[in-house]
């Protein structure tokens, strides 16, 4: 009986866990998607240089980003400070928090699809 009640209760845990890791993953994924309408709206305009308040969010959301493996997708995660890198950057941000919530989805990144 007291088995049976740790394992619920162990479940339960569990459970709550994933559904806040998951919570956490669309968060940063919503937060990054609202950055890059801000950064599109200053590309469309000409902008070339990231403001400030801008590279301190995505900073914020970056840090966020799990850790990946791979040394060259550690290095393409580096904050830039002009609009279209920054962008790259967190669409591959965006890739590896997708890749974290399924992480059997593809893993096709070619050596062009990573920052320089």
């Amino acid at each position: 009986m007291f088995e049976e009640a740790n394992r619920d209760i162990a479940a339960g845990i569990a459970q709550s866990h994933r559904r806040k890791r998951e919570l956490r993953l669309e968060t940063a994924v919503r937060a990054i998607d609202a950055l890059l309408f801000q950064l599109e709206e200053l590309n469309l305009q000409g902008v070339d240089r990231v403001p400030s308040a801008l590279r301190e969010r995505a900073s914020l959301i970056l840090e966020g980003v799990p850790v990946p493996a791979d040394d060259a997708e550690r290095e393409a995660l580096r904050l830039r400070y002009r609009v279209v890198p920054l962008m790259d950057v967190l669409f591959l941000a965006q890739e590896m928090l997708f890749r974290a919530r399924d992480p059997e989805r593809a893993h096709d990144l070619d050596e062009d699809a990573l920052v320089s």
